[in-house]
């Protein structure tokens, strides 16, 4: 099988993977297991391909991946509106992944400085906070905690740096959703009432798709980092 012919069948793998891991993401209902608090909230594991393609493929392939994605699990799960969400979201992730995976250590604490940032406006906000507020401040620090690990990881040299691009572009899709909803919907506000929430639960989230990506490029391909 030539080079070629090998890049045509890993492409049509990953699009393929990347369109069942977002069906998966679809079928679990994760708004509903934390109460409604985040409505829209997904684990992201299609993301996972796309991490995946970040470090063993070109930047054009990337883009063409998640662009493929974006559509074909539009028309078949979604709707248009749902396209300009996730293609605000891709973009905006793929840009950042691509510009840290070559320094992860900074997406780590750049996902760190947000998820304190954060963490600080809910406190502000409501300085006694309780039920979902409360569980929402919860797991912001959590992520807090677990991105300052990472990034402590990294610099040391005891895990590579997967984790690290997966923490930034997992915040940076999140971010990029709540810009495009808050031009399709028309509601600024969206960024100081919904943002904080989506900063958190992406960094959480990046851990898990930077877990599970490292894992794969361990089977798959020992040699990727090199």
């Amino acid at each position: 099988m030539n080079t070629s012919t090998k890049r045509i069948a890993r492409f049509g793998l990953l699009t393929a993977l990347a369109l069942v891991l977002g069906l998966i993401d679809q079928a679990i209902p994760l708004t509903a297991l934390l109460g409604g608090a985040v409505p829209g909230i997904k684990l992201g594991l299609a993301n996972t391909v796309l991490l995946y393609a970040v470090y063993l493929m070109d930047w054009q392939s990337c883009v063409l991946l998640m662009l493929t994605k974006v559509v074909l699990s539009g028309f078949l799960f979604g709707s248009l509106t749902a396209i300009l969400y996730s293609l605000s979201g891709g973009v905006l992730s793929l840009a950042v992944m691509l510009l840290v995976r070559r320094k992860p250590a900074a997406g780590a604490l750049a996902a760190a400085v947000l998820a304190l940032a954060a963490d600080i406006w809910l406190l502000v906000q409501n300085p006694h906070p309780t039920g979902q507020r409360l569980w929402a401040v919860i797991l912001i620090a959590a992520a807090f905690v677990a991105s300052v690990v990472v990034y402590i990881l990294i610099r040391k040299g005891i895990i590579r740096g997967v984790m690290g691009t997966s923490l930034a572009g997992a915040i940076a899709h999140n971010v990029g959703q709540v810009l495009m909803a808050c031009v399709v919907l028309h509601a600024p506000q969206l960024l100081i009432t919904y943002l904080p929430f989506l900063i958190g639960i992406g960094a959480a989230v990046g851990c898990l798709t930077g877990i599970v990506t490292e894992r794969v490029l361990k089977v798959i391909d020992k040699g990727a980092f090199r």
